[in-house]
């Protein structure tokens, strides 16, 4: 029996023949406390740890690195996100037209049967006049736009509530999501990171969304300062030095040897210097004030928030070091009677989009967006005939039956690949312009539309058969390629 008499009682536990495998090996056994894993949710991505792998000096990649970026969108409010913006139609597909598109905003004159009033320059088919589309098209080249594909689920949701389970930052976490800091970031500080929640049975109790809204709170996601804060610099200090001690290591065959095998491994490897992390986890590494590139597409990084929390959050992505972000968004209840304000207020989302996928085309990365609503919104009366109404239906009220989730994706490398040819929806619409709920089994539940997104990030790299491995269920089983978009890209 190990003899772990006159010891240090802060120090790790090392129990004979207990190979070290999981994070909870690693709380239960004193390496980091609750509340460090809490703060430092990215301690075992420094640490280069895959409890899956075991250790091999000097090689391969760190956990997450091959994993694709992704970025949510949470528009609280209800936004119109379809038929005025992404095409949507029955059974067939976006371009299955439904009779009538007038509660989703559009006139007969701009009906999509109509010659030149959809665009399919995102793959993803938009109306022409999408005033997401334009802000995405005023943000982007010409060969960004040609490297991205989509895909749209028809979803019912309900309408202003925090209570509508979108947000899938945990189950991405699951699936291998991690950062080399943290794994989920938000702008907003709640369990989500972002407005509506995550679903409950996604939850990790030992995670909480680090909140980022500026580049000062990226720079303190390196700030030790805070963990003396915490425990004191001593406690801080060792926490570190674990880091440290502990971040060069690959793991390969490891889990399988026994501890005093896996020490000799750990020494014969050596150690990462302080100085090596300083370099890697530096203020010029990690500001987006200090990215180039960052500030070419986002100028009005200093002076506009949504600039600001945008670009912090997709520099962070992007590089590295958050797994997951979200970015909230507000204002979306814009049912006023007018079409003006909707229109704005879309177009700078689309400009929003469209920064990231320029800012991954010019780090030469890959990137999924996801963009959801709590709710939706329907539209009725006379012609918004203003310049900002541009000619369309104003928006007169919450409809959670005409919301719907969006996604695109950029692929560095060329545009994506359908698993079905100009398969690019999922569920379908009524010729009234509502979802027809039964169509799927996403379009009244947004639990499953959640776990289907999951599923089309699993599918990427084409782990799509380890859904319920990460959310639990498949509550899709054989059909699942009903519920994929893309083939796989890594």
């Amino acid at each position: 029996m190990t003899d772990n008499t006159k010891k240090d009682p802060a120090a790790p536990l090392l129990h004979e023949n207990h190979s070290l495998k999981t994070r909870r090996d690693f709380l239960s056994q004193g390496f980091l406390t609750g509340m460090s894993f809490t703060m430092l949710p990215g301690l075992l991505s420094l640490i280069n740890m895959n409890a899956a792998q075991a250790l091999e000096c000097g090689l391969g990649t760190q956990p997450g690195a091959s994993s694709i970026p992704i970025m949510i969108f949470d528009l609280s409010g209800g936004a119109n996100l379809i038929g005025s913006n992404v095409m949507v139609g029955k059974a067939g597909g976006q371009q299955d037209f439904i009779t009538n598109y007038e509660s989703l905003g559009l006139p007969t004159a701009m009906h999509p049967k109509n010659a030149g009033q959809t665009n399919n320059e995102l793959g993803l088919v938009f109306h022409n006049d999408s005033a997401i589309l334009r802000g995405i098209r005023v943000s982007t080249s010409v060969t960004t736009r040609a490297k991205v594909e989509g895909g749209v689920f028809c979803a019912a949701s309900n309408d202003d509530t925090q209570n509508n389970p979108h947000n899938p930052m945990y189950w991405l976490t699951k699936a291998g999501v991690i950062g080399e800091l943290v794994p989920i970031a938000g702008t907003r500080n709640s369990e989500s990171g972002g407005n509506s929640m995550a679903p409950q049975s996604s939850l990790i109790p030992t995670l909480q969304p680090v909140t980022l809204n500026s580049p000062q709170d990226a720079l303190g996601l390196v700030n030790i300062g805070r963990l003396g804060t915490l425990y004191g610099t001593d406690k801080a200090q060792r926490v570190m030095k674990t880091i440290e001690n502990l971040s060069a290591q690959k793991l390969k065959q490891f889990n399988s040897k026994a501890l005093p095998d896996q020490i000799k491994d750990l020494v014969n490897c050596g150690y990462i210097q302080s100085q090596d992390m300083l370099n890697k986890f530096s203020a010029a590494a990690i500001d987006p004030n200090q990215d180039a590139l960052v500030r070419q597409v986002f100028p009005n990084i200093a002076n506009n928030n949504d600039q600001r929390r945008t670009a912090t959050m997709a520099k962070l992505i992007l590089d590295g070091y958050v797994g997951v972000g979200t970015v909230e968004k507000g204002g979306y209840d814009y049912h006023d009677n007018t079409r003006a304000n909707g229109e704005m207020r879309d177009f700078e989302i689309g400009d929003m989009i469209g920064k990231v996928m320029e800012l991954a085309a010019l780090k030469k990365k890959n990137i999924l967006i996801y963009v959801f609503t709590d709710g939706g919104v329907a539209a009725s009366g006379m012609t918004d005939d203003s310049a900002n109404g541009r000619g369309k239906i104003p928006w007169v009220g919450d409809s959670s039956q005409r919301s719907s989730s969006f996604m695109l994706l950029y692929r560095d490398a060329g545009k994506p690949t359908l698993r079905t040819a100009d398969k690019r929806q999922i569920g379908a619409f009524k010729d009234n312009g509502s979802v027809d709920t039964n169509a799927t089994m996403v379009s009244n539940s947004v639990t499953n539309l959640t776990k289907a997104l999951v599923a089309n990030y699993l599918s990427l790299s084409g782990q799509e058969s380890k859904l319920a491995d990460v959310v639990g269920d498949n509550p899709f089983g054989e059909r699942i390629n009903d519920y994929l978009f893309f083939n796989k890209i890594t």
